[in-house]
């Protein structure tokens, strides 16, 4: 036996690297390379290739908007803002409708669509929500991979599933320059909670734990109230100084009457909505709502009102203007029928056009809004239109509200909650009735109209975009 076998330290050292050795070979080392090089790739290399804006001194916005563009109105309103600082933009949203031609002609602006996913399948409501998220992640990480390397990234929640998420993560592999803003509408848990009316229920808790602490990772944070920016920094944790709120002003286009140079006879008159009608038109008070048919406005509690005002002879007959789809509106129409209304309370439902909806706005005398918010911290947009035109509102009353509406001076607040139709028909009448109380609001109302999109833009979030 050779003595160097019988050598315990010998034989580790001799046979523990041949055995270790045989084992490895180039592949290891390449291995090795790839693992060091990998981090390399990913946040220099990839992202000095992607980001387009390397090769242009323009800046650049891209918005994503996962609802119809036609009918979002304050993320056009953003990209215009944004198109008139030299900004390319580009829209990504559902084109269900055609957006406002301004937008259209607009040099500045492009406009990407994303297709709408439907629920052809009759699938349950889990299951369809789980396709339509998967699906939706293949459509927007391509448009993220063709427009996503912009100095800003502007997501409309609700919803943020999932271009929120797929945002952040783009950004950290791809575009770390990108800066990523949320305009928060409202809350997203709290519409789902309307189908459960339990905060308790995992898809609501999972939601609400989606906002909280993905929203974490923007970088910045624009909201439609106060009370909204005070629950951020309360609930969700957020600084209050990477918040700014920015309450909603009418854009150009939603004007009084006077502004037009038109009169509400004229628009009785000729247009084609109120044919039917005929001469009588000129005796009846134009009344004027605005909505997309969900659960989250009752619209029975109107009906109900408009029955007791029907009721009453010594009131001035009523028309009633609906604008606006969705899936009740079927429900809506049945209801009336119901009611079986006398020809002293007129109701239409219509589908205008950018051109004739304000105009219809302007040409009533008083707006109704059943908006109650599913947070209690968001306002309406329909009521900034109401204003814009100059036509005061009654609403119903949620904590937000005040920010918007000054009950006896710009419009009315329903704040018996116990019988808001009752409530509602009261401040119908006492409004139409009462030759004080309209004459007042409307003048309420058209010091509103005077409060406008680009000054307001301008001075709460010009200086963040310059």
């Amino acid at each position: 036996m050779d003595d160097s076998d019988s050598d315990p330290m010998t034989f580790i050292k001799y046979k523990g690297f041949d055995h270790l050795w045989k084992y490895t070979g180039p592949w290891l080392w390449w291995l090795l390379g790839l693992y060091f090089w990998l981090p390399v790739l990913a946040y220099i290399v990839l992202p000095y290739f992607t980001s387009k804006r390397r090769f242009s001194k323009k800046k650049s916005a891209t918005l994503f908007v996962l609802g119809d563009i036609g009918h979002s109105p304050r993320m056009c309103y953003h990209a215009r803002s944004l198109a008139k600082l030299d900004y390319y933009v580009t829209l990504c949203g559902y084109l269900e409708t055609f957006p406002p031609e301004d937008i259209v002609d607009d040099e500045n602006i492009d406009i990407q669509s994303i297709d709408p996913i439907r629920n052809t399948l009759g699938l349950p409501f889990i299951a369809f929500a789980a396709q339509k998220i998967v699906l939706q992640c293949f459509q927007l990480f391509n448009l993220l991979v063709e427009y996503g390397c912009a100095d800003y990234i502007i997501i409309q929640n609700p919803p943020s599933i999932p271009i929120l998420i797929l945002a952040i993560i783009y950004k950290k592999l791809l575009s770390r320059d990108t800066q990523i803003v949320i305009d928060w509408h409202n809350l997203n848990y709290s519409i789902l909670n309307l189908k459960y009316q339990n905060e308790g229920h995992p898809l609501v808790r999972f939601l609400k734990s989606y906002e909280k602490y993905v929203g974490r990772w923007a970088d910045h944070h624009i909201t439609v109230t106060v009370q909204m920016k005070q629950f951020l920094v309360k609930e969700f944790g957020l600084s209050s100084k990477r918040i700014t709120t920015l309450h909603d002003r009418p854009a150009e286009g939603f004007e009084p009457l006077v502004s037009m140079g038109i009169s509400q006879s004229e628009v009785l008159r000729n247009h084609e909505l109120f044919e039917s009608v005929g001469d009588e038109i000129s005796k009846y008070r134009i009344l004027v709502s605005s909505t997309s048919f969900t659960p989250d406005e009752d619209f029975n509690v109107l009906l109900d009102a408009l029955k007791m005002y029907d009721q009453d002879i010594n009131l001035p007959p009523v028309l009633l203007v609906v604008t606006g789809k969705g899936p009740l509106k079927e429900q809506f129409h049945k209801r009336a029928e119901q009611l079986q209304f006398s020809n002293r309370v007129i109701i239409k439902t219509a589908w205008l056009s950018f051109e004739d909806y304000p105009l219809i706005l302007a040409a009533a005398d008083l707006a109704v809004s059943l908006h109650t918010s599913s947070s209690g911290i968001d306002l309406p947009m329909k009521i900034v239109d109401f204003f814009g035109c100059g036509v005061p509102v009654i609403t119903m009353d949620f904590p937000a509200i005040g920010e918007l509406v000054k009950d006896g001076v710009n419009g009315l607040v329903v704040k018996n909650k116990a019988d808001p139709a009752q409530e509602i028909f009261r401040l119908l009448q006492e409004a139409l009735t009462n030759d004080e109380l309209l004459p007042r609001i409307t003048n309420g109302a058209l010091k509103e109209s005077k409060l406008r999109w680009d000054e307001n833009w301008d001075n709460n979030l010009g200086n963040y975009f310059k």
